[in-house]
């Protein structure tokens, strides 16, 4: 139900990345601003870029139509560089300017969803002061895990331990995107604000007539706490497969995996598209028998934290999930009634797994059956009625 005008808020949901960029967090991110708008309230997505120029054409890459109530603003403002002096001053100066022209008195929600630029996270933290107007951060990590995780030095990490506890600190809203992680939160973090969870969610789409040409399919950015790698030795182990890999993300390790396949001697069954619109990279996944998630167990975020946006839409398209076993995707997937588990970074089973996909058309069929239906459960629309309710109770 949309809300009525009386009702309706104005989120300024800023996210200094570009889009449509190259991450899933820009196409959640729009997603989900596009879900509120058709709820009937105002969203202000303030991003880094605009690659393509025109909003329209941006959207159009993320396989989204515009919107009367959603508005993408390229802000050079948000970029804030280590600066100092009276520079620094104007730039935050600006952006504080920027976002009061755009407040609307007693309905004006601030919104971000990541540390990465720790100088924009403690200004959006002011700035909710200064207009008098909450802020909303949104978690899909415990960022100090992350970066524990990628080897930084103990100084560095100290430094966003406490940038981390000052954001829950003062944030008057939480939105965790997985039930496991705002346990987590509540327990080491202690958010002084409202919190809830709002999981990942998905659109409705059908999927497009043609006949299957991949055996499996993966598609996602290809850091290494994603597993990419274990997909390429199940191949490795199912003579005669085929898999195709959506993604150039990082770019380095697209190089790395092609020269893993060719050591395997899989290069010619492995097809890499590298990274594609949105549109594409769905279009792609409904040609392919069955869809892998694999996820490393060594990393935090992959093990505990995540909800994939590319198992959502798998599912959503009937395509069968072969999904690593993690506490993370159990707290969401049954095991043989959703979606086949494997034991992560277990190549062996991930082979096996991926067979019985192929060769039992039952099997196949009740997975693509159930799979459709607990898409349905999470989708974008449900997810922003959730954050809306919290803007609702925060205002």
């Amino acid at each position: 139900m949309k809300s009525s005008a009386q009702g309706s808020l104005r989120f300024l949901y800023v996210h200094p990345v570009n889009l449509p960029g190259v991450e899933a967090n820009g196409v959640q991110a729009a997603e989900t601003c596009r879900a509120l708008a058709e709820l009937g309230h105002e969203v202000f997505l303030i991003v880094k870029k605009l690659e393509d120029g025109a909003p329209a054409a941006v959207l159009a890459r993320l396989g989204l139509a515009p919107h009367p109530g959603l508005f993408l603003v390229e802000e050079p403002a948000i970029r804030l560089k280590n600066t100092s002096g009276l520079r620094s001053v104007l730039v935050r100066g600006l952006l504080l300017w920027f976002l009061s022209a755009l407040k609307r008195r007693g309905r004006t929600v601030l919104y971000f969803r990541t540390l990465k630029d720790s100088r924009l996270a403690r200004f959006l933290l002011t700035a909710s002061r200064l207009l008098r107007a909450p802020v909303i951060y949104e978690a899909h990590k415990i960022y100090a895990e992350k970066r524990v995780d990628q080897g930084f030095q103990e100084e560095t990490l100290r430094r966003i331990r406490r940038l981390e506890a000052r954001v829950f600190e003062r944030a008057h809203g939480v939105v965790a995107s997985h039930p496991l992680l705002e346990a987590e939160l509540r327990k080491e973090l202690r958010p002084a604000g409202r919190t809830m969870v709002a999981p990942n969610g998905v659109r409705a789409v059908e999927a497009p007539p043609g006949e299957k040409e991949f055996d499996a399919v993966y598609a996602g950015s290809l850091f290494p706490w994603k597993g990419v790698d274990v997909c390429l030795e199940a191949v490795a182990r199912a003579p005669g497969r085929s898999l195709a890999v959506v993604g150039g993300n990082p770019a380095e390790r697209l190089a790395e995996l092609q020269e893993r396949a060719a050591a395997l001697g899989i290069l010619e069954r492995v097809r890499f598209l590298g990274q594609r619109p949105r549109q594409e990279t769905l279009e792609i996944v409904a040609r392919a028998r069955a869809a892998l998630v694999p996820l490393d167990p060594e990393f935090a975020e992959g093990d505990r934290y995540t909800f994939p946006l590319k198992l959502l839409e798998a599912m959503m398209l009937g395509v069968p999930v072969v999904a690593a076993d993690s506490p993370a995707i159990r707290t969401f997937v049954t095991e043989g009634r959703d979606a086949l588990l494997f034991p992560r970074g277990d190549a062996a089973a991930l082979a096996a797994a991926l067979f019985r996909v192929l060769e039992e058309p039952g099997l196949s069929a009740r997975l693509e059956d159930s799979g459709r239906r607990l898409a349905a459960e999470h989708t974008f629309a449900g997810r922003a009625a959730r954050v809306a309710a919290l803007a609702r109770a925060l205002l």
